[in-house]
């Protein structure tokens, strides 16, 4: 750049007009905490959300980087609006930037988490919060599958899709292979198949391990992050892959307490991951919350904090990233439909929870209600029908 140029007043105006780092660290705070307290809608409106306020409005970076990082960070596992949050708190602010938009963003969700664990039992008690919980868990299940309608449509009609999900559904319903070594090892053996047939070809594969005195903690630990580690798209995929291992495999907790953990979990602002911290609560009060929910979250926040950054551009331009993610979906649409019939499966001893889920399912259909406010109305449902000795 000549000395000219260098010194032009516009240059030096656009110098000038960068606020100095502590500035550009609080607003990252600010901004983050007040969008975990008020972020009602799911990740896709947490994301328009940010688009709008910090891209459109405060130019924090260019259009163009957003939605390139953004195309990568829907390819990858992991809370599509933490990441974004993170990878936009760490452009704005380095490192602790990314770090305090990742704690602001979970931080009013996780206290709710905590107050909601602590009288959870309380509320239990109750007649009509019993049935305001069921009415929401009916509630949930239908939010969970709306959210979901985003890894299907995109597919629906490619047979090599419903061929590796059907494949997927049987390898995991008679538990053939370990759920990430079959959606990790399943992704890459189809985006390499050509190759594969091809030539010799090696794979390999990273291991975490975590020690801690406890073996129980442990599994807490390794779970949650498994979950964070293998979970593409949308924080609602989670819920069947968490269910399966605390409920039906650990059993640490009842169907009914899981449920109840992802409704209040989706009513929440935030990420809806954060149903994680109510079942760390559960079994080991605040230090299993804390160890849940940055297990959980932990995968998503190293891949923005470390090599994201780098790597966005080489990744966004290779050919089989959009391949390993097609095959990482239809896999994890096939785990999916077992562990959403195992979750709604309890019900078959209660008729009238089919006809709650019917009606909660027909009016997200027709009126296209945001989570927050579809699963307290099935709550309140439940409740109103109660009241007339209905159930």
């Amino acid at each position: 750049m000549s000395s000219e140029t260098s010194l032009h007043p516009k240059s030096l105006s656009k110098a000038n007009s960068a606020p100095p780092y502590w500035v550009r660290f609080f607003e990252t705070l600010t901004y983050f905490l007040k969008l975990g307290t008020v972020g009602f809608g799911g990740p896709l409106s947490l994301v328009a959300m940010m688009q709008k306020e910090l891209i459109e409005d405060r130019h924090w970076i260019s259009q163009d980087e957003f939605k390139q990082a953004f195309v990568l960070i829907k390819s990858m596992p992991g809370p599509v609006a933490f990441q974004t949050a993170v990878f936009l708190g760490r452009k704005r602010a380095g490192r602790l930037g990314g770090l305090a938009a990742a704690m602001a963003i979970i931080l009013p969700a996780f206290l709710m988490m905590l107050v909601y664990g602590y009288y959870y039992d309380l509320i239990k008690s109750n007649r009509s919060a019993q049935l305001f919980l069921a009415g929401m868990q009916v509630s949930a299940v239908v939010a969970i599958l709306f959210g979901l309608k985003s890894f299907f449509l995109p597919y629906v009609r490619r047979i090599d899709y419903w061929l590796i999900l059907i494949s997927a559904a049987l390898l995991f319903y008679y538990q053939v292979l370990p759920e990430p070594v079959l959606i990790i090892g399943g992704a890459a053996l189809w985006a390499a198949r050509r190759k594969l047939f091809s030539s010799n070809g090696k794979s390999g594969g990273v291991a975490l391990s975590l020690f801690v005195m406890d073996p129980k903690f442990v599994d807490l630990v390794l779970v949650c992050a498994k979950a964070g580690a293998i979970v593409f798209g949308t924080g609602l995929a989670i819920v069947p892959i968490l269910e399966h291992d605390f409920v039906s495999r650990l059993h640490w907790m009842t169907h009914a307490e899981f449920m109840d953990a992802v409704a209040i979990g989706q009513i929440t602002p935030g990420p809806v991951m954060i149903s994680a911290t109510f079942i760390g609560f559960k079994i080991f009060g605040i230090k299993g919350a804390l160890a849940a929910t940055i297990a959980v979250f932990g995968p998503s926040f190293f891949h923005m904090m470390t090599w994201f950054n780098s790597a966005i551009q080489f990744l966004s331009r290779q050919k089989w990233i959009q391949e390993f993610v097609f095959a990482a979906t239809s896999i994890i649409m096939g785990t999916l439909a077992v562990s959403t019939v195992a979750i709604m499966w309890p019900w078959h001893v209660t008729p009238w929870y089919y006809a709650l889920f019917a009606l909660i399912f027909a009016l997200a259909a027709n009126f296209k209600w945001p989570a927050w406010l579809l699963i307290p109305t099935g709550g309140l449902i439940a409740v109103v029908v109660g009241l007339f000795g209905l159930v």
